[in-house]
């Protein structure tokens, strides 16, 4: 494969939620059809909310679906900066059948989590059908942090799922899914508005390009659709 990403420009937020939770929900259905099952990876924060919830409207074997973030703050769950509560509060308040693996578990920190949720994630079935990701106006995605001492071993690891990542200009420790487990997938989608995030992912697309979301723009494993709007 040899494709640069696909970038769909929208007029604005509502059109780029409506498409884009009809072409997730198609994606999973083609999945369903093919493999009898399928597997969706989302991004927290607030960009998503609306979207997630049109997505848990969509018609489809939802109890097919296995359901995981793409990363989480170790916080508590009923946390305002949860993204397992807003999750909770959006597309698996509609998608009630669908089968839901939280990052965030009983361990007391996310280095000792993590080892727990290595376990979990190795039995999920492999390539997941689809990733979400969202940008932030650094340029990092999921959990990858330029300033996070495990960035180099995150960025360098092969069969590793998910790591625990300790974020200097970011808010608590985390847990976030590794990039061979994101590019262990049949299709990425990456969920970004707003002037300033064009201006950046623009620049991530360069060839020398360092943003942590330049690994997913530059990889040839798996195709890329960018959804923007203003």
């Amino acid at each position: 494969m040899n494709k640069k990403p696909k970038l769909i420009l929208l007029p604005n937020r509502e059109e780029m939620d409506q498409l884009l939770s009809r072409d997730i929900a198609n994606t999973l259905r083609t999945a369903i059809h093919n493999h009898g099952h399928a597997s969706l990876a989302v991004s927290g924060g607030s960009t998503p909310k609306n979207m997630l919830s049109l997505l848990g409207k969509e018609e489809l074997d939802w109890s097919a679906v296995h359901a995981l973030l793409v990363d989480e703050r170790w916080v508590a769950l009923d946390h305002s900066n949860s993204n397992d509560a807003m999750l909770r509060s959006t597309l698996l308040k509609e998608a009630t059948a669908c089968h839901y693996l939280p990052l965030k578990n009983e361990a007391d920190n996310a280095v000792d989590g993590q080892f727990i949720l290595e376990e979990q994630l190795d039995e999920l079935n492999w390539p997941l059908s689809i990733v979400h990701l969202g940008m932030g106006d650094d340029g990092h995605t999921a959990s990858w942090f330029h300033d996070a001492p495990e960035y180099q071993q995150l960025c360098s690891a092969h069969t590793q799922h998910c790591f625990a990542v300790h974020p200097g200009a970011a808010p608590y420790p985390r847990i976030t899914l590794s990039p061979s487990a994101v590019f262990n997938s049949e299709k990425i989608v990456i969920h970004i508005s707003g002037k300033a995030k064009r201006d950046v992912l623009e620049e991530a697309l360069a060839q020398n390009a360092d943003y942590p979301i330049s690994m997913v723009l530059h990889q040839q494993q798996v195709p890329v659709d960018i959804y923007w709007a203003p």
